[in-house]
């Protein structure tokens, strides 16, 4: 009520509206900066040094990322999405059990080689980074499975040995891999 005992007095504003104001008059003397043109940001600028600095350890994180960037903006339309693309992330930065599902398609893989003599082994597509999981060797005349996995190392591409081990000859390896 602004009249008391006959006279006006004005409303005082309330806490919330002298803070909005305090803010609004401000905010009018405040420039926004425009946005930066590619052109203007040098290349390597956006470093692991840069970013380290400026963001604490830990707070640069999926949720912060949903909050400032645009859902569009990791889309194929808008090219960000090459930023992904092979070598971009590599398996250090990929947390063990993390990837599942329908992206792994045949991670183990099976490969039967006739044996020989103790030493190399050529088993095609076999990586240098695979990981063995077993050689088993079938005896040629039995037919028996043998395991053989902890003589076999992969040396080189496509080259499996257990140089010092067990001959092979007539016999078969059916050879087990994860492929990486």
């Amino acid at each position: 009520m602004p009249w008391k005992n006959g006279r006006y007095i004005p409303r005082e504003p309330t806490v919330n509206e002298q803070l909005a104001n305090s803010v609004q008059g401000k905010a009018s003397r405040t420039q926004i900066p425009r946005p930066l043109s590619t052109s203007q940001i040098n290349s390597g600028f956006f470093s692991s040094k840069v970013i380290s600095a400026v963001f604490a350890s830990g707070s640069f994180t999926a949720s912060v990322l949903k909050h400032l960037v645009l859902k569009s903006t990791f889309s194929p339309a808008s090219g960000l999405r090459s930023l992904f693309s092979s070598g971009f992330v590599n398996g250090a930065m990929i947390e063990d059990g993390s990837v599942t599902g329908a992206k792994i398609v045949n991670p183990i893989k099976v490969s039967l080689i006739s044996g020989g003599a103790a030493g190399n082994h050529t088993v095609s597509n076999i990586k240098i980074n695979d990981e063995l999981i077993a050689v088993l060797e079938q005896n040629g005349t039995s037919g028996i499975l043998t395991d053989l996995s902890t003589e076999f190392s992969i040396v080189k591409a496509d080259t499996i040995d257990n140089t010092g081990g067990t001959a092979t000859s007539s016999d078969k390896l059916l050879i087990f891999y994860l492929s990486k």
